[in-house]
């Protein structure tokens, strides 16, 4: 018996590191991408003039955001064929990256000029469109990226612009009704004070249709999928004629309109019901600042220097697709992840994937605490509780970081033609003042460590 159980032990110490080995594995859609980029870069050695090599090079390496590299590559194949489309499209997906929605247009529209473009070129072509406001071009594009079921708002706002801001304050102040487990702030939504929630990983308003029949809501013969809380969720499109906060008033804003019921009663249980979410379409007029210390928003006019204090830290962002706020975190000292920056996600300072958490040697445990999110409660897939050990952002370090696993839908991971892997949210920035600004790409954080 004991020659059987030390036989047994020593099994199990030969295959626990493989276990380990094997859990803490990227998975399998990112294998499949390294492999790829290998393949690739051995096909491409003995041959660095060839344009096709160069562009599959190029687009692997993109996918597995190397982008510097990708540049290169994408850069001798245009010194040989100055019309590549691969390679216009690899710079006009940059562009877009970098918000530069002008360049990359020009760049994706000569790239998507053959008979059978590619997809993500168009995909990227229509986010370049509606970041710039050229709503009735996007209209055109939507059918062929299937996004048709927003057609008519899309025409809507190409006549009648959104986000009017019609009062001048170089600065509106909105103090904060609590902040966990997520922001929330009281507004005037068509002339009535309601509780709303603060979001930058959303994009228009979302707003309940009990909330949005009293503000008087334009409603659009529209619905589509928008995305939020890691999730895609499909909402009846509404324009909302007025909201004010902080003493700023907008005017003829796009919301999506969905019941937020069960949400808000997990959110804000036993007390005044949550009316809608603020997204990040709104702060873009804006040059924002989240202060997690005062619990308040703070609206200054756009293009306005934000007065950052000694001592700031700065952390550079990206925009993906038409309004994802993205940043690149390293979750346990592992690999450097693009993260969305979501605001709204409850009760957490970061969010990712089983697979992805698993990777950095993060799981939930049997009796860990799950949540029902915004989007889970509308599809029913719960969220579970973790702690990841640490979480490094630019010159941010943060230890102990409460997590949900599943809270970033798996299809979400490629959507922007890049690997994806997780949403930072409010927790990570507690304590601190965080001001997006705009023209330097950076989050400005303010505050002790």
């Amino acid at each position: 018996m004991r020659r059987r159980l030390a036989a047994v032990a020593a099994a199990l110490l030969v295959l626990a590191p493989l276990a380990l080995a094997e859990w803490l594995q990227p998975d399998a859609s990112y294998r499949d991408a390294q492999f790829l980029l290998r393949q690739a870069i051995r096909d491409t050695m003995g041959h660095g003039d060839d344009v096709g090599r160069l562009d599959s090079l190029g687009v692997a390496l993109l996918r597995l955001g190397r982008f510097e590299d990708a540049k290169k590559a994408f850069g001798k194949v245009l010194v040989v064929s100055p019309h590549d489309e691969a390679a216009l499209a690899g710079f006009g997906k940059l562009a877009l990256f970098a918000d530069h929605a002008v360049d990359a247009e020009s760049l994706l529209t000569l790239a998507a000029s053959s008979p059978l473009p590619d997809p993500d070129v168009l995909s990227d072509l229509y986010a370049a469109r509606l970041r710039q406001g050229r709503y009735a071009a996007a209209a055109t594009l939507a059918p062929q990226v299937g996004d048709q079921g927003r057609v008519p708002l899309l025409e809507y706002l190409g006549e009648h612009p959104p986000y009017r801001v019609t009062t001048e304050r170089d600065l509106g102040k909105a103090p904060w009704s609590m902040s966990y487990p997520l922001p929330l702030l009281r507004v005037k939504l068509g002339g009535q004070s309601v509780l709303m929630a603060l979001d930058t990983g959303t994009n228009d308003l979302i707003v309940d249709p009990t909330y949005a029949r009293q503000a008087d809501a334009k409603e659009i013969a529209a619905r589509s999928l928008i995305f939020w809380d890691g999730n895609r969720i499909a909402v009846q499109h509404v324009v909302i004629p007025r909201l004010e906060l902080g003493g700023v008033v907008i005017q003829d804003l796009p919301a999506g309109e969905v019941s937020l019921r069960q949400w808000s009663q997990q959110i804000n249980p036993r007390a005044e019901p949550i009316a809608g979410v603020i997204g990040l379409g709104l702060l873009r007029r804006f040059t924002p600042t989240l202060d997690y210390v005062k619990m308040a928003l703070e609206l200054r006019k756009p293009g306005a220097t934000y007065p950052a204090g000694p001592g700031a830290r700065r952390i550079p962002f990206e925009i993906w697709g038409e309004s994802d706020l993205t940043v690149y975190a390293s979750l346990n000292s592992g690999r450097k992840m693009a993260t969305i920056v979501a605001s709204g996600l409850a009760g957490c300072g970061i969010a990712a994937p089983v697979d992805v958490l698993g990777e950095v040697g993060v799981k939930p445990g049997k009796m860990s605490k799950v949540l029902h999110g915004a989007a889970s409660v509308l599809q029913g897939q719960p969220w579970a509780a973790v702690t990841v050990p640490t979480v490094t952002v630019g010159p941010l370090v943060r230890t102990k970081v409460k997590g949900w696993a599943g809270a970033l839908d798996d299809a979400e991971m490629w959507r922007c033609g890049v690997r994806r892997d997780a949403m930072l949210s409010h927790d990570f920035f507690k304590d601190q003042r965080v001001t997006i600004d705009w023209e330097k790409r950076e989050l400005v954080v303010e505050g002790k460590d």
